[in-house]
């Protein structure tokens, strides 16, 4: 199986993490390392997810990942038709499709229209000791991501390395 985060790449979402600055750069090593479409990291305060970082492939054009950015900026956790939402929600992963009706979530479907993604896969960010939601990891694919597929270990991987290394 592969995963898509090496030792360097982790190392780097941990200092990121842990110092509070923007992800950006981790988040977009991972799209590069990836393949992926779109990747992007929310803190869960308040009853809020707060975008951390997002980075996005070269090819996408800059109104459709600024649009995302400024759209998913502070997300509100009663917003389900989001995977990010439902992921925190039900502490587990969600997987959304291009055909919303497969899902549920019909806004992540519309975001993966425009990413040109086909599947994008968001998984909770979960404190080691207390299981608390911390916040969450996504990514957008252009393949279609299935459970304990690459994609799906390596966002668990790098979502279960936040937790461990956060004090909560």
């Amino acid at each position: 199986m592969m995963y898509f985060a090496d030792s360097e790449l982790i190392n780097l979402f941990h200092r990121t993490w842990q110092s509070g600055e923007s992800m950006n750069c981790c988040l977009s090593q991972f799209v590069a390392a990836s393949q992926s479409r779109a990747a992007g990291c929310w803190r869960l305060n308040e009853g809020f997810l707060k975008l951390v970082g997002f980075g996005w492939a070269d090819d996408m054009p800059p109104e459709v990942s600024e649009g995302f950015q400024n759209a998913t900026q502070y997300v509100s956790i009663a917003q389900l038709g989001l995977g990010i939402v439902k992921a925190a929600v039900s502490q587990s992963p969600a997987i959304g499709r291009l055909d919303a009706s497969a899902t549920g979530l019909a806004s992540s479907a519309t975001w993966i229209e425009r990413f040109g993604a086909r599947t994008s896969l968001a998984v909770p960010i979960l404190a080691s000791t207390t299981h608390d939601v911390l916040g969450v990891l996504a990514v957008s694919t252009a393949v279609e991501i299935q459970k304990n597929d690459g994609y799906w270990k390596s966002l668990i991987l790098l979502a279960n390395e936040l937790g461990a290394i956060t004090v909560h």
